[in-house]
């Protein structure tokens, strides 16, 4: 019934309201733009491949999600596998143009996913002939995936999360099309024994269920200890430093308050703030707000520029994380919108992080929280007390950070995992 439905109805309506969003909507229109000429580009770097390898079909969605990727992906290619590497969103080529993947080799390809059209999907698979597709997470296509399966083409799903609030489990419509999906899976590992119990629950039909934790984790570490930390003035590198990461305009109206009295009762205290999207509107907001502390943005900032500020706005993309290892403490943004942005970051760093009340979309955040190691707040008065519970004892707040950072390292593993699980099965498929 869903292979109906979804090509005689879903999807031809999908493309055609994305193809009305489109006009009005940068972004989409950037993204459908990108999709055309996949099959032309994939074909001319395939062409002088050895089709002795095997070829590994990756796809992460976005950028958060190749970051995911990039531990796994790294492994392959160290192994002397080939790959490529598809997406859907403009944010991962933006990230892949920025950074380079460490490995002995590169992917033949990093491009768009094809639309998700039977013919566009059975076209890509004839031009790579791969010998598996690996999902990262939950992006799943029904096309890309039925004409894989029909292709006999096994297919993997990595750090595989399933939320208790999730449609994907909760409406019994969407369980019954994902209950489809997933019986078409040779493999599904998933972060926690959580994950896997709801994952049963929506489909009694998966072939092979495991528990392989993150490979989030890894990533993380991994870029880690590979960026450099950014020109900071020096106060920033001899005082508590306070950041505020990926935040919107509901976050900054909550905790705002308390971090100006806090800037005037502890003259000590510098502050760092990186808006989710550090657009002009977005800082001047922050500019005044700290007017009378002469905030200063990053870019302006040079070993030559003597600047004695106490607080830097951070006004592009991509070097947030960079920034953490300076901090002591940290409020991540998200949690007073559509869920929290990620924590696993500054935690890994030594941070003593705070977040919003949305964060059941992070199984990092629920777990640190359990473990009373971050801490949720729920409004302005709580995020009040608990950031100056944390600066009247610094000792304390340091600690908590040190044990942030043990938790974090302490769930490293899960990309060999994957690795060893996938290369295994392949090898048995050949026999």
């Amino acid at each position: 019934m869903w292979p109906f439905l979804y090509n005689i109805l879903l999807f031809r309506l999908a493309r055609f309201l994305i193809s009305l969003i489109a006009l009005l909507h940068p972004k989409i229109r950037s993204t459908i733009q990108g999709k055309r000429g996949v099959h032309r580009r994939l074909r001319e770097r395939l062409k002088s491949r050895d089709t002795g390898k095997k070829l590994i079909w990756f796809h992460a969605p976005s950028a958060g999600e190749f970051i995911q990727l990039q531990p796994l992906l790294e492994s392959f290619l160290n192994n002397d596998f080939d790959c490529i590497v598809t997406y859907n969103s403009d944010s991962a080529r933006i990230w892949i143009e920025k950074y380079s993947i460490k490995a002995t080799r590169q992917p033949l390809s990093l491009d768009h996913l094809p639309f998700d059209s039977r013919r566009d999907v059975r076209r890509w698979i004839s031009i790579a002939k791969p010998s598996c597709l690996v999902f990262v997470k939950y992006d799943l296509w029904p096309n890309t995936i039925w004409e894989a399966s029909n292709a006999g083409i096994p297919i993997y799903l990595t750090s595989a999360t399933l939320h208790a609030g999730s449609k994907r489990f909760r409406s019994p419509i969407s369980r019954s099309f994902f209950r489809e999906l997933y019986s078409h899976f040779r493999a599904i590992f998933v972060v926690s024994e959580d994950d896997q119990a709801r994952f049963l629950e929506t489909s009694s039909q998966i072939k092979r269920l495991e528990i392989f934790g993150d490979t989030r984790y890894d990533a993380t570490l991994n870029q880690r200890d590979r960026r450099p930390l950014p020109y900071l003035p020096q106060q920033f590198h001899l005082h508590p430093v306070f950041i505020v990461g990926s935040s919107w305009p509901l976050d900054e109206s909550c905790i705002f308050p308390a971090l100006k009295q806090a800037m005037e009762e502890y003259p000590d205290l510098h502050l760092i703030i990186a808006p989710h999207e550090p657009t002009a509107k977005h800082l001047q907001n922050s500019e005044s707000y700290f007017a009378e502390f002469d905030p200063q943005r990053l870019s302006s900032i040079s070993a030559d520029s003597k600047t004695t500020t106490r607080i830097l706005l951070v006004d592009s993309i991509g070097i947030l994380s960079s920034l953490y290892p300076i901090g002591l403490m940290a409020y991540i943004g998200g949690g007073f919108t559509t869920g929290v942005h990620n924590v696993m970051e500054p935690c890994a760093t030594g941070m003593t992080v705070l977040f919003g009340p949305q964060h059941a979309n992070s199984g990092e955040a629920l777990h640190l929280a359990e473990a009373k190691l971050s801490f949720p707040i729920a409004d302005e008065l709580e995020f009040k007390e608990k950031l100056f519970e944390l600066l009247k004892n610094l000792n304390g707040t340091r600690q908590l950070g040190i044990d942030a950072k043990a938790y974090i390292e302490s769930q490293a593993g899960a990309t060999e995992k994957c690795y060893q699980a996938i290369v295994s099965d392949l090898e048995n498929i050949q026999k």
